[in-house]
């Protein structure tokens, strides 16, 4: 026994030594590209590769104690960008979040089941449209009655606040299949599909609304039109992208150009969308592109390695989105004196939104349990608040409107506080309550003879 802790120590200290040895080599290579700001001194390249190891650092503590490591990247990101007065390269901090996204939802893409989707397509469609609308109504009247809240900005705040974060909600599904936890029930895929469909309207309703309480040449019909468009393109233009891949590259063992045009495409549709100020293309392509190339992939195994790659990727990726996400969120933003009511209405909104949750999945075959599960499993604000939430603000100070500053600095601060209350208790409801209230699917191999005679006689029939 000693014997083999030894070596366990040895093999462990020599895994140490490499991922030194790489920081070492990487931060080498980016001083001789980039110089000074790879330096200690100023240099925001330098604090970027702080700011990872110590998230890494802080997840791995996170898993000794059994919480979510994710909440430690969170944790730790938040407390350097508050507590320390360093300053991260914007542009550098977005594409390397957008970058994270892309690996994440390529692999939610992967892991969706045609067949669930199928089965509770409706569910899926009520779950994405009707929670929404209610956490975005409730958000509208709470603020207008407590805080007197105009009612076009409370929608504005409400479709902001109604996006669920596709980065703590899918990860947190994948484990979910990983081990097989409401798997026989669908769930991961219902809460990763309706979680999509639900991002996509929340953005629009906010584009929407965005252009109803400032002044903007764009015309009203595109106002209302550009979210359903951008949609729509984004899932036409992943469906011929993934149809594609079915049959480039021709030969079914080239898994390394497989998984190269995959993570090409999926970069260049969230990119492009950027660039194109089309925020909800580049998310709803990236999933779809994914989920169309599988459904081939899938039949001779080809779709292995590839989520292999993805989850490998996604080590690496998962603490520094975090540690991102944390870094956005500054103390110097909450200065508005509604908080307390910002923060009422906040959860009042949570537990409507959660009851309407449970209401609108009674024909999805859950018991209570599962119910409250999949409501609250989804209600963790992160990604797209932190993406949207400054918007208002930035385009207020540029009217240099004192009153539309107030208005916009009060959804910055409710953004903020929604990431702050919502992403760590969300982190830890998924990690932590899945196997309590989530039953393990049985994979056929592990059930009895005489079960799996009747799953084939019910498949014949």
């Amino acid at each position: 026994m000693g014997q083999l802790n030894l070596t366990k120590i040895i093999d462990l200290s020599y895994q140490r030594l490499s991922h030194f040895v790489i920081i070492i080599l990487f931060w080498s290579l980016l001083w001789s590209l980039y110089g000074d700001p790879a330096l200690p001194v100023g240099g925001h390249l330098f604090h970027l590769i702080i700011l990872f190891i110590v998230s890494c650092i802080s997840a791995q503590m996170c898993q000794l104690i059994y919480c979510p490591p994710l909440f430690g990247s969170l944790i730790v990101g938040f407390i350097y960008g508050n507590v320390s007065d360093v300053t991260l390269n914007t542009e550098v901090s977005s594409m390397l979040r957008s970058a994270s996204l892309v690996v994440i939802l390529l692999e939610a893409g992967l892991e969706l089941d045609p067949k669930v989707i199928r089965k509770m397509s409706f569910v899926c469609l009520r779950m994405a449209f009707v929670p929404l609308i209610v956490e975005v109504l409730a958000i509208t009247f709470a603020t207008y009655f407590l805080i007197d809240f105009p009612l076009k900005w409370g929608f504005l705040l409400g479709f902001v606040l109604a996006a669920a974060s596709p980065a703590i909600v899918v990860p947190g599904m994948l484990k979910l299949q990983e081990k097989r936890l409401g798997v026989d029930k669908g769930i991961p895929t219902l809460v990763i599909a309706a979680a999509s469909i639900d991002d996509i309207m929340a953005i629009t309703g906010f584009s929407i609304c965005l252009g109803q309480v400032f002044t903007s040449d764009t015309s009203m019909a595109w106002t209302v039109l550009k979210g359903p468009v951008e949609a729509v393109v984004g899932v036409v233009a992943a469906i011929a992208i993934g149809i594609f891949l079915w049959y480039v590259p021709k030969d079914k063992e080239s898994k390394l150009e497989r998984i190269v045009l995959l993570l090409l495409f999926g970069l260049v549709s969230m990119f492009v969308s950027q660039s194109l100020d089309f925020e909800s293309f580049g998310t709803i392509a990236t999933i779809v592109l994914s989920f169309v190339a599988a459904i081939k992939w899938r039949d001779n195994g080809r779709d292995k390695p590839i989520l292999t790659t993805l989850k490998i990727s996604w080590s690496v990726f998962e603490p520094l989105l975090f540690a991102l996400i944390g870094f956005e969120v500054k103390i110097s933003d909450l200065r508005s004196n509604a908080i307390g009511f910002a923060i009422l209405a906040l959860i009042i909104a949570l537990i409507l939104r959660t009851i309407a949750s449970m209401v609108v999945i009674i024909g999805a075959n859950l018991n209570l349990k599962e119910k409250i599960y999949v409501s609250i499993a989804w209600t963790p604000k992160a990604t797209v608040q932190a993406a949207i939430g400054s918007v208002a603000l930035d385009l207020a100070q540029q009217r240099d409107d004192p009153r539309l500053k107030e208005l916009a600095t009060i959804v910055l601060t409710v953004s903020v506080l929604s990431i702050l209350i919502t992403a760590p208790l969300g982190a830890i409801w998924i990690t932590c309550m899945g196997s309590r209230c989530l039953k393990k699917a049985v994979p056929i191999e592990d059930t009895p003879l005489q079960e799996c005679n009747t799953i084939c006689h019910d498949l014949k029939t």
